[in-house]
């Protein structure tokens, strides 16, 4: 499961450079050279950025959310879907996503072909576990199907906002509780809540969680999902988590920041809005 696409898939390694979405200015999605320097790749607002063997899937949101193919040796881009996506998810040769008519679940080829629905319900998000089981959440509460088409079974009746898998639990934002932490054993189906923690943002490292809290001005916390225990590692206030080479990046006032994952000071990233800063 990626957790950066649960965040909206906005920073992204390609090769030696990241890949980033201009949230504040909308001017484009830039290229960060060597942590020190940037430039424009494309004016599109990529969202939700993949990896695959062709190039980079994404959402354009400056074209009304549709789902392109970005090769970036070339700089050149193709319409997969013509209508609007939302938290597409490659996997192999099949994308899962969103679609923003409907608010079901679909599925179709990475080449745009064969799209179907794999849900009745509208879905407020998913998760594809690795065999393709999908979880996802509905007002029936949080489900569980396949892409076989599989009767759905309910997990729980919990109301979810965002939603992560670490380990055998998955982690989620209770939204009948005003977004309270809560973890879901897969297997027992017991859940327990993380005290003091209401996640407006969440990602992970497959051993912490990593949560924006509401509850102390969206300061980050790391959770040990373990033992449920919290520590707050930065008090900024952060949006659109996302974890990668051992640091955390994420959004203040729009603009992007990283810092280690243990904590410290944040940097802010070489973006439009000024010079690389200590924040």
């Amino acid at each position: 499961m990626n957790g950066n696409l649960q965040s909206g898939g906005l920073i992204h390694r390609n090769g030696d450079s990241l890949l980033v979405t201009d949230i504040k200015g909308y001017s484009g999605t830039y290229l960060i050279h060597n942590d020190t320097s940037f430039d424009i790749f494309t004016d599109s607002l990529m969202w939700f950025m993949n990896t695959g063997e062709q190039g980079i899937l994404y959402s354009d949101q400056r074209r009304g959310n549709r789902l392109f193919l970005s090769a970036p040796a070339l700089r050149e881009d193709k319409l997969v879907l013509d209508k609007p996506c939302g938290q597409p998810v490659l996997r192999g040769e099949r994308v899962y996503y969103m679609d923003e008519q409907d608010g079901s679940l679909h599925c179709c080829t990475a080449e745009g072909r064969h799209d179907r629905r794999l849900t009745e319900e509208k879905v407020a998000g998913f998760l594809l576990l690795e065999d393709e089981t999908v979880i996802y959440a509905c007002s029936q509460g949080i489900r569980m199907t396949g892409a076989n088409g599989r009767k759905a079974e309910t997990l729980t009746p919990g109301s979810a906002g965002r939603m992560i898998r670490i380990g055998g639990r998955l982690a989620y934002a209770d939204r009948s509780r005003d977004l309270e932490l809560t973890l879901l054993d897969l297997g027992s189906g017991e859940s327990s809540v993380v005290e003091g923690i209401a996640a407006s943002s969440v990602n992970t490292d497959g051993r912490y969680l990593y949560c924006a809290n509401r509850r102390n001005g969206s300061s980050l916390y790391r959770v040990d999902p373990r033992t449920g225990s919290s520590i707050r590692i930065s008090g900024e206030s952060a949006d659109y988590l996302h974890v990668l080479d051992g640091e955390i990046y994420f959004s203040h006032s729009r603009e992007w920041y990283r810092l280690p994952l243990a904590g410290g000071e944040a940097e802010k990233l070489p973006l439009p809005g000024g010079m690389n800063n200590e924040h």
